[in-house]
């Protein structure tokens, strides 16, 4: 049947590739048919032209001057694997960002015809982020001497978790840099220790070497306003991957030091550091890891490495996976509502991203839990302000009017759309709305649970009160509201909704909430239910 359906993809302008390990296609012998093409791919790509062609994606193409000049005896690529050689890329643009933040210039990166001259400064910051500078720290993480006279002798435990916490934070003030090195070296002391405090005394800590003299010794600077300046974020991270990987007992230690956010200051650099390394190896299991609860882990840090780890290349999926195994827990329920938050807010989200967001915000949210709910309508209202994600709720209003179920994502993407911005005639009762959304059915729906009545009742306040400056307007949101409230299970939301109308008037005259009384109530019963009827 493929020969079929590559016809019918062609005829949609679109194709289809399926990538089939070499061991499953051993021995299979697959006829000549139109529309299909197998092409055997027995290695990859050379890393020269992944790195170039990932700085073009990224609208960088002035940079491949960079990399066509840097001196080749520090910075080889030729040995790199496809996924090093897109890291590579990554750290190319690091440093071009990181010179531009620090010299304030703007160079045109897009072009590369739009200038000729090589600025020195960031092609020596190019060449430092494409070494690997094994070679030193093999000497700084090599074995533990006594001298500390020179940079290149090996450094003590209180001085490779400095090194660690610089790498991080990059350049931060000195009492940030401290506290990130005391609490690296302290969570190790207490692995190792089985709860113990640092290794060394606070006498032997106070006979060594005071804290700026280690800062310089360890690569870095310091300025006279008492910061650490550790400028280098291609060595920052040749620091952090050749511990990980050379050190697997750091491992852990590393992640519960990142992920406590103990030097959160730096965030940006935090999760950038972590994702370095929980990625690196091309599978989910830190990921996971980092989702039990034995952990100190804090939520932000937590969504932010989980939106990098669904936008890469190579786990994406599988991140995305485990956003839907944790939607339903109520563990993790919250991080996956922030995470999935980050990339629908993301301006350059895909359709695909957003679509894999929206299902995970739809199972939290249907999952029962007590947060999960209101935290998926907050992006919701977020996503009822700009076209895009308008299409996106009334999708799920769909879903759920065909689905049946009673709270969940739909009534919460209603309600976000019964805050979308207009005129004074709310959008849901405008003739932009699907007609294949009942709004009329899911106002009763709302207005009949006792748990989303409160947040109808003040969206519909806020439409009335809205239109009331205008008679006609008003009249049109009024008899478009009238049949909603007459129906079954809701009299006592329509009495909440009338007596939140008390204080609205209508053109300076009528007052909104006797108008509804009037024509909602019937006139027999009007003695037994009575309304304030004092003027607004």
């Amino acid at each position: 049947m493929l020969e079929e359906h590559a016809g019918l993809l062609e005829r949609l302008g679109s194709y289809l590739v399926l990538n089939v390990a070499k061991d499953l296609w051993t021995d299979h012998y697959a006829s000549v048919q139109s529309g299909i093409h197998v092409v055997h791919v027995t290695e990859p790509p050379p890393a020269q032209g992944v790195v170039e062609a990932r700085l073009r994606a990224r609208e960088a193409a002035g940079l491949i001057a960079y990399l066509h000049s840097v001196d080749k005896s520090k910075a080889s690529i030729s040995r790199l694997d496809a996924v090093e050689a897109v890291r590579t890329a990554d750290s190319i643009m690091l440093a071009w960002r990181e010179h531009e933040r620090l010299t304030d210039t703007s160079l045109p990166m897009d072009v590369p015809s739009s200038w000729s001259a090589l600025d020195a400064g960031l092609l020596e910051r190019i060449t430092s982020a494409m070494s690997d500078w094994r070679d030193k720290l093999d000497t700084l993480f090599g074995e533990t001497v006594s001298g500390h006279g020179g940079k290149d002798t090996s450094l003590p435990l209180e001085d490779r978790c400095l090194l660690l916490a610089l790498a991080v934070c990059q350049s931060a003030p000195m009492p940030v840099v401290a506290k990130a090195a005391r609490d690296l070296q302290r969570i190790i002391s207490a692995d190792v220790a089985s709860g113990s405090d640092f290794a060394s005394s606070t006498s032997a800590a106070f006979a060594g070497r005071g804290l700026r003299r280690r800062v310089v010794d360890v690569g870095a600077g310091v300025s006279s306003n008492d910061e650490a300046i550790f400028d280098q974020p291609g060595y920052g991270r040749a620091i952090l991957t050749y511990v990980w990987d050379n050190y697997e007992v750091m491992r852990d230690p590393l992640l519960k030091w990142l992920m406590s956010g103990g030097s959160s200051e730096a965030n940006e650099h935090v999760v950038d550091a972590i994702a370095a390394l929980t990625l690196r190896h091309g599978n989910v299991d830190h990921l996971v890891q980092l989702g039990s609860k034995s952990y100190p882990v804090k939520e932000e840090l937590l969504s932010a490495l989980l939106v990098q780890a669904v936008q890469d290349e190579h786990i994406g999926r599988q991140a995305w996976g485990i956003l839907y195994g944790w939607a339903s827990g109520k563990e993790r329920a919250a991080t996956v509502v922030a995470a999935c938050r980050q990339v629908l807010n993301s301006p350059d989200v895909t359709s695909s991203q957003a679509r894999m967001a929206m299902v995970r915000l739809r199972r939290a949210a249907n999952s029962g839990h007590e947060s999960a709910w209101p935290e998926a309508l907050a992006v919701f209202i977020e996503q009822a302000q700009h076209p895009a994600g308008v299409a996106r709720l009334i999708t799920e209003v769909r879903t759920w009017q065909q689905s049946g179920r009673s709270r969940g994502a739909g009534t919460a993407a209603f309600l976000a759309l019964m805050s979308v911005p207009g005129t004074t005639t709310p959008w849901l009762l405008s003739d932009e709305v699907p007609s294949e959304v009942n709004v009329n059915r899911a106002l009763q729906d709302l207005l009949g649970d006792i748990d989303t009545a409160p947040d109808a009742i003040n969206r519909l306040t806020t439409w009335v009160r809205q239109s009331a400056t205008d008679p006609d307007t008003y009249a049109r949101v009024r008899d478009g509201l009238l049949p909603v409230l007459r129906g079954q299970k809701i009299f006592k939301a329509s009495v909440s909704l009338m007596q939140a109308l008390e204080h609205v008037s209508v053109d300076g005259e009528t007052n909104a909430a006797n108008d509804f009384w009037d024509r909602l109530v019937d006139p027999r019963v009007r003695t037994v239910f009575q309304l304030n009827r004092d003027s607004a």
